[in-house]
């Protein structure tokens, strides 16, 4: 590289110059002393300047040695972290991005027992974004509800259809036998999902106007209104099934399937990367009803 000496003689100073010893410098190379000696000759040579005083068999920097061997430490230790940052980041770590009610309603309740079976993998959660961050990947995987599968360059993984209906608090399970009991009861939207109680009228065969109520900024929030006894949300059961466990939601009327599901999408060409492997195969066994 012009500018440069030779990497090996750099390499062979810094340590003879870290251990003011070619000897050692030889032993912990696994080299001769003589090879070590050569190298600093030719470094010397290439600089136009001693870089060690020898005297009595004992070596020690001069003040130009003790200018490179400052570099050499700030330069091999940046190549190490640097290395080593890359090294980890292609073997154990996977970018996520994924909208923020399913981070938070299913993914995060979840990932612990992904990090307790793989505990050397790392998952980044990024903000939702399209299929083109896929595509340049600056993500790794993508988790979506989406109404096809995308373009034959990215492969998705169904994690599970998708089914909508009205939740509630329990107290309001008594009062919601019927679609029809639905105009008497307070209703809640999710700004997210503004369409949702449309779409599940026409799904379920339910008539009515469903636009008043309270709105929230997300699914998540609006979850949290309906567990609060506020009023009815229209939410995916994928979503809210620890809810539906512990009985701090109900779903009285049940749930019906949208032309939507849920998909884990990464590149093709990167189906097979151990990581991506690793969690595809978890996420659908957690899925599982």
């Amino acid at each position: 590289m012009i500018g440069l000496p030779p990497l090996r003689a750099l390499h062979y100073f810094h340590q003879a110059a870290l251990h003011s010893s070619f000897s050692v410098a030889a032993e912990r190379l696994h080299v001769t002393h003589s090879a070590i000696s050569h190298q600093i000759r030719q470094l010397e040579s290439w600089m136009g300047k001693p870089l060690f005083v020898r005297s009595n068999g004992r070596v020690k920097l001069t003040s130009h040695g003790e200018q490179l061997l400052q570099s050499c430490q700030q330069a091999f230790g940046e190549l190490r972290s640097s290395c080593e940052t890359i090294r980890t980041d292609l073997r154990q770590h996977i970018s996520l991005s994924c909208s923020p009610s399913f981070l938070s309603q299913w993914l995060i309740p979840r990932i612990a027992s992904f990090y307790q079976r793989y505990p050397d993998i790392e998952i980044r959660f990024q903000p939702l974004t399209a299929v083109s961050q896929l595509r340049s990947e600056h993500i790794d995987v993508l988790i979506l509800s989406h109404g096809e599968p995308p373009e034959n360059d990215i492969d998705a993984t169904l994690v599970s259809e998708d089914e909508i209906g009205p939740l509630c608090a329990p107290e309001f399970a008594s009062q919601l036998q019927s679609g029809n009991d639905l105009c008497a009861l307070p209703l809640l939207h999710a700004d997210t999902r503004l369409h949702a109680w449309t779409e599940w009228a026409e799904k379920a065969g339910v008539s009515g106007t469903f636009s008043g109520g309270k709105h929230f900024d997300s699914l998540t929030l609006g979850i949290q209104a309906a567990r609060s006894g506020l009023g009815v949300l229209m939410a995916p059961r994928l979503l809210v099934r620890q809810e539906l466990e512990d009985g701090t939601l109900m779903a009285p009327l049940g749930f019906v399937r949208v032309e939507r599901a849920t998909w884990m999408m990464t590149k093709q060409s990167r189906r097979h990367d151990p990581a991506i492997s690793l969690f595809r195969d978890w996420l659908r066994e957690a899925a599982q009803p």
